[in-house]
């Protein structure tokens, strides 16, 4: 019976690469969303698992379309081994500046160019609309990215593409698709089928790669921006809260029990996006807390990590180490907290803590870092507040359910979701992905009421707060 269910298996992870996979073959030009590079002769070219092409080296770069047009500003610029907060060759225009644009890194304007193996080729389509109408409206340079792996060798069959960010093009032999252990995940009923967010639009939102270039707001700036008529409707991936709406409804979505084969290309997606994550910090990237704009990072991260059995992952997710706005957010409330003057003169007054609320778990916009500015009223002024909450809900039920709260390590984040935000605000759930809004979604609300609050995992640490906060260490 063993053998027999190692030859099912090693049968299906020769399906799953087949689905997915373009086995290696001759060719002088691929392409992707839009953008081609062509090459000087035939190589040897195939893809990943998520459909990103990989092309074998040392090659020659003829020409990537949309061409490169340089007037008063940039556009369409390629570069390897992008690096954030480091000179880019992106784009550049009067008023970018962060990270400064460097001609000499833009590899569209030097072509034909010779790339040798290990190296990521990053290449873009302007926006020709950077202001996009609407209330979701966010300034944005493009609208599509994509990236070309050159490798010394062919990989393995079902591989997972390298970190586009920095050198290290190692590619780990448990970053293959045959990996993926699906018992990391759960297999729930969802509670109302009419609240499931769209599987193929969460597919959709999670596909393609997401470019970070700045540690603070600017780096919404960076994203690829879709149009409103594109397929799957509007998962532009920008700003932070709709980043972590959909990387929170994806996590949540792979708890259901829909089978492992439907589960399959959304979390091929996130595991892709979790390497991606896990290249950017080992090179130093931040998502530091400020408003809205850096959420969602964190659970790609963690979910890639259990389900490729990843340990340098699940390093990098812990709390004491992830450099994750989420985790700069939230504190324990100290005595300088409740001693400390507010700030005058704001919009909207900041509230004193009192004395009663030693010791609890709260958020504020941009942490301990502005100390002066953080409120507790919690309804006087909702602003970022609820802009951070309503995703943070699904982020916090999907660790929950994947039993990672200690592997998370970030109590005061935990219990500010378990005890305060979700308890005040569910009853206002509102809306179905991608209907996101700065209220919990049903989705959410049906998963937590059915697994967590009336289920049989704990929501709620009754232990003793800790005395003081160190804050977050910042893997450089």
């Amino acid at each position: 019976m063993k053998i027999l269910n190692s030859i099912r298996m090693s049968l299906m992870a020769v399906c799953i690469c087949a689905c997915f996979v373009s086995s290696a073959r001759a060719a002088s030009s691929v392409s992707q969303y839009g953008i081609t590079w062509t090459f000087s002769t035939d190589r040897t070219v195939g893809q990943f698992v998520n459909g990103d092409w990989w092309v074998i080296g040392p090659v020659t770069v003829t020409s990537i379309t949309p061409a490169p047009v340089v007037t008063s500003f940039s556009v369409n610029g390629s570069m390897i081994n992008p690096i954030p907060g480091q000179p880019q060759g992106l784009y550049y225009d009067s008023g970018t500046n962060s990270p400064a644009y460097a001609a000499d890194k833009n590899v569209a304007m030097q072509l034909p160019v010779t790339i040798q193996p290990e190296n990521s080729l990053y290449s873009t389509i302007n926006n020709p609309n950077t202001w996009t109408a609407g209330d979701l409206m966010e300034k944005t340079w493009f609208k599509e990215t994509a990236v070309l792996t050159i490798l010394s060798t062919a990989p393995p069959a079902g591989s997972f593409r390298p970190p586009y960010a920095g050198a290290n093009k190692t590619i780990k032999s448990n970053w293959n698709v045959s990996k993926m252990n699906y018992s990391a995940l759960r297999s729930l009923v969802a509670p109302n089928a009419a609240n499931v967010p769209s599987r193929v639009w969460l597919e959709n939102a999670t596909q393609r790669p997401l470019l970070e270039m700045h540690y603070n707001y600017l780096n919404s700036q960076w994203k690829a921006s879709w149009a409103e008529n594109k397929d799957g409707g509007y998962p532009r991936r920008t700003y932070g809260r709709e980043i972590s709406h959909i990387s929170s409804g994806a996590g949540l979505f792979l708890q259901t029990n829909v089978s492992n084969a439907t589960k399959e290309r959304l979390l091929i997606n996130m595991c892709q996006w979790g390497i991606d994550i896990h290249g950017l910090i080992n090179n130093g990237m931040q998502w530091q807390s400020n408003g809205g704009h850096n959420l969602g990072r964190f659970l790609p991260l963690y979910i890639a990590a259990k389900v490729l059995g990843d340990g340098d992952m699940l390093i990098q997710a812990n709390g004491s180490r992830g450099p994750f706005q989420e985790f700069q957010n939230h504190y324990f409330i100290l005595q300088s907290d409740i001693d400390r003057p507010r700030a005058t003169g704001l919009s909207v007054p900041a509230v004193p803590y009192t004395q009663a609320m030693l010791g609890m778990p709260e958020w504020s916009s941009d942490g301990r870092s502005q100390q002066e500015r953080a409120s507790s009223d919690f309804w006087a002024d909702p602003g970022y507040r609820y802009v951070n909450g309503a995703p943070n809900c699904a982020v916090i039920a999907t660790v929950t359910l994947m039993g990672g709260r200690t592997e998370m390590n970030q109590e005061a984040y935990y219990r500010y979701i378990t005890e305060r935000y979700y308890p005040l605000k569910k009853g206002t759930a509102s809306g179905v992905l991608p209907a996101y809004s700065d209220q919990i979604t049903f989705f959410t609300r049906d998963m937590w009421e059915t697994y967590i609050a009336g289920g049989t995992i704990p929501p709620v640490d009754t232990s003793t707060p800790p005395s003081k906060v160190t804050g977050v260490k910042v893997v450089k």
